[in-house]
C-alpha cells in the first residue's frame, strides 16, 4: 500500500493511508521480534548456532526500526523495506541444507516454510501493488533456486519426499502471491472509486464531502485546527466577460497555489463555487499572515487567458476546545463575508468562540 512519491493520492487518502500502514508496521515488527526471541526460547539449551545469533540481531533489528518510524527519525518505506529484507534474507538462509542439521534435512525445510507466505502477505500489506509483487517475484525464485539446488545437488538430492515437500511449498507460494496480487488490484479499484466521492472533479483538491470528514475526524479526536475560508472577487464578471471555461481554468489555477503553498498537515478543499476552505494545523499568526500573504500574491500575479490580478476575501478562525465544527465553519465564514464588506482583497479574523 505505500506508493513512494505518490503525488496522486488524496490527501485525506495519504493521512489515512499513512496511519493504518505505520499501525500495520508496528504490529508486524513486534510480533517479529517476540517471534524471534521466542524461537530462541524454544530452542534453548541447545540453539542452533545460525539462530543463536541471527535471532537476537533480527529482533534488535526489527525493534530499533521500529523507535526509529515512531521517532520520526525514519520514515516508513525505508524501514519496511529494511525489515523485510532482513527477514527475507534469514528465511532463505534457513532453507539452506547446513551441515549437522539431521533427519534428511526435512524438519528444517519445514520450519522455514511455514513464513514464506507470511513475507509475501507483508509485502502486500506494505507496499503498492507494483513494488511488492517485485519483492515476492524475486523471493519465490530465490527460494526456488535453493530448493533446486537441494532437490538435484544437496546432501538428499532426489529425495521423493523432499521433493514433495518442495512442489507443496512452491505451490503454496504461487497460489498466495496471486492471491495477494488479485487482492491488491481489487483495493487499488476500491481506492480509487473512495478517492473519486471524496475528490472535487475540476481542480483535484478535496470536495465539501472530504473536508466534513476531516473536519468531523479533527473533533472527533479534540485536535485543535485553524480553519482559513476564502471566496474569489468578483468571480461571476469573470465568468461573464471571459466564458465559463476561463473561469474554471481561474479556479485550476487557485488549486495549483493552495497545493504549492499549503503546509504539512493541511488539507486543501473547495467548498463550493469560488469558495475554498483551508484545514490547517494551529498556526501562530506570524506563520499564518506568511502563508496567506503569500497565497495573496501568487493569486494577483497570476495570468489566466487574459485574467489577471485575481483578489480574494479571507475570514480566519481557530477551533476553541470542544467547539463544534459547524460553529468553527460559521465563524470563518462570517469573518469572510466581513472582509468583502470592507471592501474585498483582505483577510478578517472570527469573533472567538462563545462559552460553551
Amino acid at each position: 500500500m505505500i506508493e513512494a512519491g505518490s503525488d496522486s493520492a488524496h490527501p485525506l487518502d495519504r493521512d489515512e493511508t499513512a496511519r493504518t500502514q505505520r499501525r500495520m508496521f508496528g504490529q508486524l515488527a513486534g510480533v517479529g521480534a517476540l517471534a524471534c526471541l521466542g524461537t530462541l526460547a524454544l530452542q534453548w539449551p541447545a540453539p542452533h548456532p545460525r539462530d543463536l545469533v541471527a535471532l537476537p540481531l533480527l529482533a534488535a533489528l526489527l525493534l530499533g526500526l521500529l523507535a526509529a518510524v515512531r521517532g520520526g527519525w525514519l520514515s516508513l518505506i525505508p524501514a519496511a523495506r529494511v525489515a523485510l529484507l532482513a527477514l527475507t534474507v534469514y528465511f532463505l538462509v534457513g532453507l539452506w541444507p547446513w551441515p549437522g542439521s539431521g533427519g534428511g534435512h526435512l524438519s528444517l525445510l519445514s520450519e522455514s516454510t511455514y513464513w514464506f507466505p507470511v513475507l509475501y502477505a507483508g509485502a502486500f500489506l506494505l507496499f503498492a501493488p507494483r513494488e511488492a509483487l517485485r519483492w515476492s517475484a524475486v523471493t519465490y525464485l530465490l527460494a526456488l533456486g535453493v530448493c533446486l539446488y537441494r532437490l538435484f545437488w544437496g546432501p538428499e538430492a532426489r529425495s521423493m519426499d523432499l521433493a514433495a515437500a518442495v512442489i507443496q511449498f512452491q505451490l503454496v507460494g504461487l497460489i498466495m502471491i496471486l492471491m495477494q496480487a488479485t487482492f491488491g488490484a481489487q483495493r487499488g479499484q476500491l481506492l480509487a472509486a473512495r478517492q473519486a466521492a471524496r475528490q472535487d472533479p475540476l481542480t483535484g483538491l478535496a470536495n465539501r464531502r472530504a473536508g466534513e470528514e476531516r473536519l468531523a475526524a479533527l473533533a472527533g479526536t479534540g485536535q485543535p485546527f485553524t480553519l482559513v475560508v476564502f471566496d474569489l472577487d468578483h468571480f461571476k464578471a469573470v465568468n461573464d466577460t471571459h466564458g465559463h471555461a476561463v473561469g474554471d481554468r481561474v479556479l485550476q489555477m487557485t488549486a495549483r497555489l493552495l497545493r504549492e503553498l499549503l503546509p504539512r498537515g493541511g488539507v486543501a478543499a473547495r467548498w463550493g463555487g469560488e469558495e475554498f476552505m483551508l484545514i490547517l494545523p494551529p498556526l501562530e499568526l506570524e506563520a499564518l499572515h506568511t502563508l496567506l500573504t503569500s497565497l495573496r500574491t501568487r493569486l494577483a500575479q497570476e495570468r489566466v487567458d487574459g485574467v489577471q490580478g485575481v483578489t480574494a476575501s479571507f475570514g480566519v478562525a481557530t477551533s476553541a476546545p470542544g467547539e463544534p465544527p459547524g460553529q468553527v465553519v460559521a465563524r470563518a465564514d462570517a469573518a469572510m463575508y466581513a472582509a468583502k464588506l470592507r471592501g474585498r482583497d483582505g483577510v478578517q479574523h472570527a469573533e472567538p468562540a462563545s462559552p460553551l
